[in-house]
């Protein structure tokens, strides 16, 4: 192999890493997860249904992963770089990319979570499940509105009772005095 050749395939494994780099920067979830025994159309359709939560997937060689992961809490966890690896990337909403994720994991009885980051800090597999029975971001703002209605509501339900209340008392001396002549 020529000096050349060996310079270009060098500059090429350097260009990936830099491009994983990126990626776990922009990243607010990163989660490294083994697919062994997932067929091919399984990983496409996964794929297909995580792009739309604004998030990627990414096979990615784990001498390419383990140097992009240099300066990050995941790199002194060794056991993360064994087997096969595919890495999603969340840019956005990091409880819809892990609800995808556990779904995705539901059908295939081989592929597990190895571990990943939260906006930069190393979480195990158990974290990322939790992560992914959280309420989804939409779910938790109609909590919010929900919690910051309640007492408008109610007063406007107490504002309203005063004039039915005040109607009732009138009826009722309507009525006792129809009765009384």
């Amino acid at each position: 192999m020529a000096v050349a050749e060996v310079r270009k395939s060098i500059l090429k494994k350097q260009k990936l890493v830099e491009e994983v780099q990126d990626k776990i920067n922009r990243a607010k979830l990163m989660v490294v997860f083994d697919f062994t025994g997932v067929d091919a159309n399984s990983m496409a359709d996964f794929r297909k249904a995580i792009k739309k939560k604004d998030a990627e997937i990414k096979v990615i060689k784990n001498s390419i992963l383990y140097r992009a992961c240099n300066g990050t809490e995941l790199y002194d966890k060794i056991d993360i770089f064994k087997e096969p690896s595919a890495v999603i990337f969340a840019y956005e909403d990091v409880v819809d990319a892990a609800k995808a994720l556990k779904e995705f994991l539901k059908t295939s009885e081989s592929a597990k979570v190895k571990g990943g980051l939260l906006e930069g800090v190393f979480v195990t597999p158990e974290k990322i499940e939790e992560l992914a029975s959280l309420p989804s971001r939409e779910e938790l703002l109609a909590q919010l509105f929900a919690t910051m209605m309640a007492p408008i509501t109610n007063f406007v339900r107490v504002l309203n009772a005063v004039p039915q209340k005040a109607v009732m008392v009138l009826n009722a001396i309507k009525e006792e005095k129809e009765k009384q002549g």
